[in-house]
């Protein structure tokens, strides 16, 4: 990218920093589902000591899977088939403990933005609310209730597996050239079933912003077809009440069936739909995204269709693409801020020694009924950390997609 176009990014980011306080003035309640977890988060580098080691063979396939992946600079999520792994990492490796989940990670950047969100939480067990931030919304009785004045109930799960890894710094004799972190789940944790947040949000739909649905790619496949269904009436009960985003966040599916599964599952559940470039590509989209994004936008009848990764996020819309275009920087702006902080934070400027590098679209692109348009996002080479950073996207896209005037019931 030319230093122009940076300074031209720069100043736009610069223009949103000024706006955002009336953006989160202006925010409706956001829901963040379906799964809630804990986070095992390990910093990939402390392996190093057992590379060389008499570990057994399932370990040493597993820590060799880990070095690969952060060689070729793939994060991601992976299913791994191990019942005696977190015990014998856990013995091992320093551990340290946060709150996961794509819903969870929504509600918490909007949350640390000012923005109110409730989030699906089933789990109410002292592990797990120790985890939550006090100001994330959960329902209670027909009530919204602070996190840290919950009830404890309830017994917690296990725990996610996380390993970050960042660009230069050494794992054994492999240096990433790239940050980013490898999901592992030794589990299949399903999805919240959270009796009070599905009555709440379908009784204040009409009042709300936007509904986030996520996590089906943490469901055994034969209990899927299930948890498609249940869901997906949930979320039809939310637009019939008068919500007018339902925004469904991809993850990474152990198999492509049972992604496509899921996403016609739901089709008409949800009008938008969020994905990692990665995610795109394995679904088979067009490497010109102009071309690929709205084909698969038309495939599964959708409003919107973002797909993000570490430099830039696109979207292709029928709604206003100029308020969409602020979505795509508000997710960018807040996950870089989280990126530079290490933790959630209401950005406050941009990060330093963010870069920006060329976005898709130059300009806005018209495809038939489709506008197509695209930003550089604020890229840190080596952040605080890597973790939650598509989720905190999430959450700011959200942000702006909800403040829209309320549905007319």
């Amino acid at each position: 990218m030319s230093a122009i176009a940076a300074i031209a990014w720069s100043e736009a980011y610069r223009e949103l920093l000024e706006r955002l306080p009336a953006l989160v003035a202006r925010a409706r309640l956001t829901f963040c589902g379906m799964g809630s977890c804990i986070d095992a988060r390990i910093h990939l580098p402390a392996i190093a000591p057992l590379l060389d080691g008499d570990a057994p063979a399932e370990a040493r396939h597993f820590l060799s899977m880990l070095v690969d992946r952060a060689r070729r600079g793939i994060g991601g999520e992976v299913r791994v088939d191990w019942p005696e792994g977190p015990a014998w990492l856990s013995e091992r490796l320093p551990i340290r403990s946060s709150l996961g989940g794509t819903g969870p990670h929504a509600a918490w950047v909007l949350t640390a933005a000012g923005a109110p969100a409730v989030v699906a939480l089933e789990d109410r067990s002292e592990t797990m609310l120790s985890h939550v931030p006090a100001e994330i919304l959960v329902a209670e009785e027909g009530r919204l209730v602070p996190a840290g004045e919950a009830r404890r109930a309830g017994r917690s799960r296990p725990h996610i597996f996380i390993f970050e890894y960042t660009a230069g710094r050494a794992i054994g004799d492999v240096v990433p050239a790239r940050s980013s972190r490898i999901i592992v789940r030794f589990n299949d944790p399903d999805l919240e079933h959270d009796d009070a947040f599905d009555a709440l949000t379908v009784a204040r739909a009409g009042e709300a912003g936007a509904g986030l649905i996520s996590a089906f790619n943490a469901v055994a496949r034969d209990r899927l077809d299930g948890e498609i269904a249940r869901v997906g009436a949930l979320a039809g009960a939310w637009k019939a009440g008068g919500l007018d985003t339902v925004y469904y966040e991809l993850g990474g599916f152990d198999t492509i069936e049972a992604c496509r599964a899921t996403l016609t599952g739901l089709r008409g559940r949800y009008d938008a739909l969020g994905m990692s470039h990665s995610e795109y590509r394995g679904l088979g989209g067009a490497e010109d995204l102009s071309v690929g994004m709205p084909a698969m936008a038309d495939e599964l009848g959708l409003d919107r269709l973002v797909v993000h990764a570490d430099h830039f996020a696109a979207i292709a819309t029928r709604r206003d693409a100029a308020r969409d275009r602020d979505a795509l920087m508000a997710g960018c702006l807040i996950a870089a801020s989280r990126a530079a902080a290490g933790t959630p934070v209401r950005p406050e400027r941009l990060p330093e020694g963010a870069r920006f590098a060329a976005s898709p679209f130059d300009e806005p692109v018209r495809r038939g009924r489709w506008t197509l348009v695209s930003c550089a996002s604020p890229y840190l080479e080596t952040p605080a950390t890597t973790l939650g950073l598509g989720d905190s996207f999430t959450g700011g896209c959200l942000l702006v997609f909800g403040q829209g005037s309320p549905p007319t019931r």
